[in-house]
């Protein structure tokens, strides 16, 4: 597929602890190219490689995708990990102008860290005139997580237009594959799996949005896995690589990984019962699964029995019109298609 002429897309960065994902999007949002680079193994986990390993492999996407960093009309880089905050507050009714100060101090009480060492967005979800309030979505995240998500692209001498807190980008992309359901009022429940984390969000109409990271991902799985094969983490990683490897096999491997599975479920089960604490939860619930450790056969199939919901891979490009489509599945370039969304 050959790009129209003038018709540069706009590009969605995920930059992972596991790989650097990458989806160019054409204006209009129907024309589209994923590419996808793992980081070195021996670099993986931690704080992830540094921003010249970062920048090659965002690069070598690029390449992939036949366009350079300069290319594109613009690019949304996602931040995620334990210091991205997302949380929907109530504030008394106030001018725009009054808003950040205002989060500022509100935000004390709902961030585990130094204020002062925090980056804050804000988008007003609703003015409530009669009752004097302001329903606000609130993004924070620390100068040093922000820091280290942009330099990789400034190695390639560019910025980035675009940042957003990975469960809002997760959100966007689940909001936009399911802008033609029936029912608007439906509660859109989305699991994100990553490599070190995962992202639960729950968004529904008249009801608070909810963003939860939990401290599960496609690592954890592997260590678990591992731990039948005598500690043998590269063993374990190619099972759950191989294409014929699934939950519902009988041998070792599978059995822990549905171990594995089932300690996420129990993270899931808690934080739906805290939601509940916050707001209504519906009683008949969609879950859509998405990241790379989602496809491992059976996983998605295992959460839905566990928790008792239907659940369904959760692949938002492949839907599109026209593309190339990635090798092996897509549900791991689900936040970089909610990212490269952002330009619409």
């Amino acid at each position: 597929m050959i790009w129209r002429m003038g018709a540069r897309p706009w590009a969605g960065l995920d930059i992972g602890a596991y790989s650097v994902k990458l989806v160019a999007l054409s204006p209009g949002g129907r024309s589209w190219r994923s590419a996808e680079a793992v980081v070195p193994r021996s670099l993986a986990g931690g704080d992830g490689p540094p921003a010249d390993v970062v920048a090659s492999l965002i690069d070598d996407c690029m390449t992939r995708v036949d366009l350079g960093p300069r290319d594109f009309r613009g690019i949304s880089v996602g931040v995620s990990g334990s210091d991205v905050i997302v949380r929907q507050l109530t504030l008394p009714l106030m001018d725009e102008s009054e808003i950040p100060s205002a989060l500022r101090f509100e935000a004390r009480k709902h961030v585990p860290f130094d204020v002062q060492d925090m980056v804050f967005d804000h988008q007003v979800l609703a003015r409530n005139t009669s009752e004097r309030r302001l329903d606000v979505l609130l993004a924070a995240v620390t100068q040093q997580r922000l820091d280290r998500a942009l330099a990789p692209l400034r190695e390639l001498g560019v910025e980035a237009d675009i940042v957003d807190a990975s469960p809002l980008a997760l959100a966007n992309a689940l909001d936009h594959a399911s802008r033609d359901e029936s029912s608007a009022s439906e509660a859109h429940l989305l699991l994100d799996l990553g490599h070190q984390g995962s992202w639960l969000t729950l968004r529904q109409a008249a009801q608070p949005f909810f963003a939860r990271r939990l401290e599960w991902g496609g690592a954890q799985l592997t260590q678990t896995v591992a731990s039948t094969l005598g500690g043998a983490l590269d063993r374990a990683d190619a099972w759950k690589l191989d294409a014929g490897a699934s939950l519902a096999q009988t041998g070792p491997e599978a059995e822990a990984a549905r171990r594995a599975v089932d300690e996420l479920a129990g993270e899931v089960r808690r934080s739906l019962a805290f939601y509940g604490t916050l707001a209504h939860v519906p009683e008949r619930l969609t879950l859509r699964v998405c990241g790379g450790t989602t496809r491992l056969a059976g996983l998605a199939e295992r959460l839905g029995e566990l928790l008792r919901v239907t659940t369904s891979k959760f692949s938002p490009i492949e839907s599109l019109d026209r593309g190339v489509r990635p090798a092996g599945g897509g549900p791991q370039f689900a936040q970089a298609y909610g990212l490269a969304l952002r330009a619409e």
